[in-house]
């Protein structure tokens, strides 16, 4: 019998002046396996590593922390990049993600907003005082037995935040560039702005969470402007550089929420600033059957119809998650539905995905069960494992992780770059 063709899936692509090999790339998850202060471990290089030894021809890091303000508030583990400390592990990440062929862009947050939370009781700060809650009908169907368990409960509601002060926003706008000039130093290939599923540049777009009055708040392009400052002042540090990205949810699938129509708007706009690729997700924390798609059929009447109504004012090229399915992936790339097909939760079950694909290996993808125990368990504060594959959590043990190794003292070519157009600029 004649093997599945899936060509489309492995046609290098262009971002920016980066190209990828081909159009597979890891979503961007928070595993927890950084330290309790934001550092790369072994186990996050090894984690990350071997995915891109599966064959993603694209690494998005979990949503790295930008700024020092914006850390006091995460309830995870996350990296950091808010000082110079922070560089020299994440330079090794990147080379190891490297000596496997793979590019890989960092994630930076500059926050939670009112989905964060202080050990001490601090309020997160926010567009505005409204604090979040998720309604037992948004749940995932699997999460549902957790109902009235505290690991679940602490989640269903969260704390009520301080207004964020204009002064705060502007400030930590320029936290954010210097911790993207770090990226750059650390040798990542591009830059992905954080903007989805309910966190705090979402929320400052969406007319649920943003009831301000001032510049920041009412209208659309009010509501839009935080993220389209941060997009300026981004491109206008490192724009001929390396690529910068932005992620966002397509729709925010709450009454008087974020639409796909004033997402449409603000896509428009950040492409015609000048990022390079625009990466979608679905729904928020309080719409969490939406961001964390629990069918098939639920990816192809939301996800990819979202995809496509987004392609069609944009030309960059879009990235859209959670199509596990390689013949759906193929045919929504070959019908120009999306550019990359990006898998999170299934590049957990199996980081081989891209390489089984490719060798038409397809039955042998160890697929997702979409049973949603990853996230449960890191929702009780453990590390994440897998139903289906043993490994997670332990790929530090595997050395063949750590044994492709650069000869000789490289300094990364982003750095090199950004070095060599510091220099002009000086003796302009």
């Amino acid at each position: 019998m004649e093997k599945p063709c899936f060509e489309t899936l492995f046609e290098p692509i262009k971002i920016g002046d980066i190209e990828l090999s081909n159009r597979l790339a890891m979503a961007p998850m928070d595993m927890l396996f950084s330290t309790h202060d934001g550092f790369v471990t072994e186990q996050s290089i090894a984690w990350y590593t071997r995915r891109a030894k599966g064959g993603f021809g694209l690494i998005i890091t979990e949503a790295i922390f930008a700024t020092k303000m914006s850390y006091q508030f995460n309830f995870y583990k996350n990296f950091c990049l808010y000082n110079d400390l922070f560089i020299s592990s994440l330079n090794t990440l990147v080379e190891a993600v490297h000596s496997f062929g793979a590019k890989i862009f960092a994630q930076l947050t500059i926050g939670l907003g009112r989905q964060g939370r202080s050990l001490d009781g601090t309020p997160a700060y926010a567009p505005s005082p409204i604090p979040y809650e998720v309604s037992a009908e948004m749940l995932p169907e699997t999460f549902k037995p957790m109902l009235g368990s505290p690991e679940l409960e602490k989640y269903m509601k969260g704390q009520t935040p301080r207004e964020m002060t204009v002064e705060e926003i502007q400030s930590e706008q320029e936290r954010y560039v210097e911790a993207c000039v770090r990226a750059i130093t650390a040798g990542f290939d591009g830059i992905e702005i954080h903007a989805p599923h309910g966190y705090l540049l979402h929320q400052f777009l969406s007319p649920r969470s943003n009831k301000r009055t001032d510049q920041y708040g009412g209208s659309l392009e009010n509501r839009m402007r935080f993220l389209v400052e941060i997009a300026e002042r981004t491109l206008e540090k490192v724009k001929n550089v390396i690529p910068v990205g932005v992620r966002m949810s397509a729709a925010e699938h709450m009454p008087g929420g974020l639409t796909l129509d004033e997402v449409k708007v603000v896509a428009k706009k950040l492409e015609d600033m000048g990022i390079s690729y625009f990466n979608i997700s679905d729904g928020c924390y309080e719409a969490l059957k939406y961001f964390l798609p629990e069918s098939i059929e639920h990816v192809k009447n939301h996800i990819l119809k979202e995809a496509a109504e987004l392609k069609s004012v944009l030309d960059i090229p879009i990235m859209t998650p959670s199509i596990n399915d390689p013949a759906l992936a193929e045919q929504a790339v070959r019908e120009g539905i999306t550019d990359i097909v990006e898998l999170g939760r299934q590049s957990i079950a199996d980081p081989d995905w891209p390489n089984k694909v490719k060798q038409g290996k397809t039955d042998e993808i160890r697929k997702c069960t979409r049973c949603l125990q990853c996230l449960m368990r890191m929702m009780s504060g453990l590390q994440p494992r897998c139903a289906v594959n043993p490994e997670v959590g332990f790929e530090r043990y595997d050395q063949t992780l750590f044994q492709k190794r650069r000869k000789g003292a490289i300094l990364p070519d982003s750095f090199v770059k950004w070095s060599l157009a510091q220099m002009i600029q000086v003796s302009k």
